[in-house]
């Protein structure tokens, strides 16, 4: 029984653990990648950062056309963030990531990542 708790307070730690280091730029990019690969638009429009705040109405426009664009583009396996680059501590990073296709070819992006009121987010402003 001793064996039991010791056991479950190591798992219970190292989920601790995992939940604090999972708040980065980089997490937060493959969270918001992987909604893009799902469809999940409405998630991967609320990552995004505009500097001004869209509407409502303006986020489910830009929804709709990344769905409309996403429907014309085929052979996406997935996409892998490889690493992160903070620029300024806890506010500003640079994320790069990997675009893999079905045929093998990979195309490596970077991403302007911006934390705002706590929140990791796509930097969108040009």
């Amino acid at each position: 029984m001793r064996m039991k708790k010791k056991d479950l307070c190591w798992v219970a730690g190292a989920l601790m653990l995992m939940a604090c280091g999972s708040s980065g730029p980089k997490d937060a990019l493959q969270k918001y990648l992987d909604a893009m690969q799902d469809k999940d638009f409405d998630t991967f429009v609320d990552g995004m950062n505009f500097g001004n705040e869209p509407s409502k109405e303006e986020k489910q426009s830009f929804a709709l056309m990344l769905s409309e664009k996403a429907d014309k583009k085929d052979g996406l396996k997935e996409f892998k963030v490889v690493s992160d680059s903070m620029l300024v501590e806890d506010s500003l990073a640079i994320v790069t990531y990997e675009v893999i296709y079905d045929d093998g070819r990979k195309d490596v992006e970077k991403q302007r990542m911006v934390k705002k009121d706590g929140k990791w987010l796509m930097d969108a402003r040009k």
